[in-house]
């Protein structure tokens, strides 16, 4: 690794973030672990072994590719894809037994019938729109929808479910939508159909609405220690650490410039470390003459605007900071810590994009495996 940037997954504050939300829900509510997108930018398959190894139920993926990722490292357990998938690669689902998220009966009636060829019976999780207005039947014509579902010989009605948009901040309106989606399971048990999952909570809904927890929920964020809305006190550890290195020094006089745009004035004589990561890495450019890092347990901020694969930090008259000299930019040292939750208000983004936009190429350490 001739580049110093590296990425550090705590795999027992994972575990003890799972056991946290374990035990939190009881042993009555199900756990779908969402590990979509490479587990928010922890890394698919090493989250995906870890959790496996702690027994949750069903890991929620965004993509088949993930499915057949999982199934090629040898997972045997139940996959469910979060997201609607073109008609043309049903055949996947059944070949990797794989559970689809069914939103349209276009893609039923294929499914239907790749299952029937196969002899098998596939297990399927409705979505129906409860005011995301992303994916999912609107509520209101689900009925119907559910009812044609449940004629395919070769499909399960096996989950149910909806999602939130704005669980952290409008209370009333995500009330109403885990009224509206208990109301419709209960309509369709009056008519004789059932499921035997039922699930709407996502990270928020599962610190913030314990009647949202039916009998299975989707916790993503929180797994990974990481707080989705401020206020929480759920007591959580993050799992992700991003390191660097200084790889240069250099002194400035008063009124000299760094980085694009010279929007860094220097009020006096300073010391100017450049340090190995960018935009092209995850690190936002909105961060730019805003955030802070820690070195040596001291907080630093940045100088100018952040590159393609630097930052400059100001060292203020520091002068015992060399090159070589580790650089924390998520994380903590002894005394000092920066969460993704505080380098998204300053990113004026959310801290799912801080993770999950985390470059793949950045090489990944995992430290304190349950594998023995």
């Amino acid at each position: 690794m001739t580049r110093p940037l590296w990425i550090e997954i705590d795999l027992k504050a994972l575990r003890d973030n799972l056991k946290a939300v374990k035990k939190y829900l009881g042993p009555r509510v199900k756990i779908v672990a969402t590990i979509k997108q490479s587990a928010y930018g922890h890394g698919l398959l090493p989250v995906a072994r870890e959790l496996g190894r702690q027994g949750v139920d069903f890991f929620g993926l965004g993509s088949i590719e993930e499915a057949i990722a999982l199934r090629e490292d040898g997972y045997d357990g139940s996959l469910l894809i979060l997201s609607a998938v073109l008609d043309k690669f049903v055949s996947h689902f059944i070949r990797y037994n794989v559970t689809p998220t069914v939103v349209d009966l276009g893609f039923a009636r294929k499914l239907d019938k790749a299952a029937a060829r196969a002899n098998k019976i596939v297990p399927i999780h409705v979505k129906i729109d409860t005011g995301m207005g992303r994916l999912g039947v609107h509520y209101n014509g689900a009925n119907n929808f559910i009812k044609k579902l449940s004629n395919f010989k070769n499909l399960a009605l096996e989950g149910i479910y909806t999602h939130f948009p704005v669980a952290g901040s409008d209370k009333k309106f995500t009330n109403n939508q885990i009224g509206v989606f208990n109301n419709f399971i209960k309509q369709l048990t009056k008519e004789k159909i059932s499921f035997k999952y039922c699930h709407c909570a996502n990270s928020i809904g599962v610190l913030k609405y314990p009647n949202a927890h039916f009998n299975m929920v989707r916790p993503g964020l929180i797994l990974y220690g990481i707080k989705p809305v401020a206020g929480l006190s759920f007591n959580l550890k993050p799992v992700l650490s991003l390191k660097s290195k200084v790889i240069f020094v250099k002194k400035i006089n008063k009124g000299m410039s760094v980085s694009y745009g010279r929007n860094y004035i220097a009020k006096g004589k300073r010391n100017i470390a450049t340090v190995a990561v960018g935009y092209a890495d995850g690190y936002p450019w909105a961060l730019s003459n805003k955030s802070k890092v820690i070195i040596k347990d001291n907080l630093f901020n940045l100088a100018g605007r952040v590159c393609m694969d630097h930052i400059m930090v100001d060292l203020g008259l520091r002068d015992d900071i060399k090159t070589g000299v580790e650089v924390i930019l998520l994380g903590k040292s002894k005394a000092e810590k920066i969460n993704a939750e505080s380098l998204a208000k300053t990113a004026s983004t959310i801290p799912y994009e801080i993770v999950s936009r985390l470059s793949l190429q950045i090489p990944r350490i995992y430290k304190n495996s349950s594998e023995v």
